[in-house]
């Protein structure tokens, strides 16, 4: 095994990702063989083993949309608290910066709103808010668009609007 290697050639790379990696929401052979090695990010752009940059339209599925080029007061509070406590979920415990944050939130968005639920994914937050909504308004018709994408979990496929939904028993109440 090449585990204890630090560093993997592009052969090694490539080679466990064929005997292991699967992809997700497609046809794993064809989308391994398409998408590039990539190596490094800066700002909006990613490199790959070659060096060639790709603006990243879609901030790695919505999950980098400051860029890639993290800012030092940001690394310094991510190893602060990584060595004190590296995560804690919202349903099994309070922190201080989910509290301080919640309480900046109340102060800057307008209105009534403040109570502010902290999901670990984008399915858990998408449920939480087709739940909210169901609540609220006392009817089950969620809208979505085609071609859309919700999360991974029963619900949030259900709402999702392409054939990813496929892998599940619809929920009801999408239209």
């Amino acid at each position: 095994p090449d585990h204890p290697q630090q560093n993997w050639s592009k052969q090694q790379i490539d080679r466990a990702a064929k005997d292991h990696v699967v992809f997700t929401y497609g046809p794993t052979d064809a989308q391994r063989d398409a998408v590039p090695l990539l190596r490094r990010g800066e700002g909006s752009y990613l490199y790959d083993d070659d060096g060639k940059q790709y603006l990243d339209w879609t901030s790695q599925a919505v999950c980098a949309n400051l860029g890639h080029t993290v800012p030092q007061s940001v690394k310094a509070a991510v190893a602060q608290q990584l060595d004190t406590l590296p995560y804690v979920y919202g349903g099994l415990g309070l922190v201080e910066p989910r509290a301080r944050l919640a309480s900046l939130l109340s102060e800057i968005l307008p209105g009534d709103l403040n109570g502010f639920l902290f999901p670990s994914s984008g399915a858990e937050a998408n449920e939480a808010a087709i739940r909210i909504a169901r609540q609220f308004t006392g009817r089950s018709k969620i809208l979505t668009r085609y071609r859309s994408y919700h999360g991974g979990t029963a619900t949030a496929l259900s709402a999702t609007g392409d054939f990813r939904r496929n892998f599940i028993e619809d929920a009801p109440g999408f239209v």
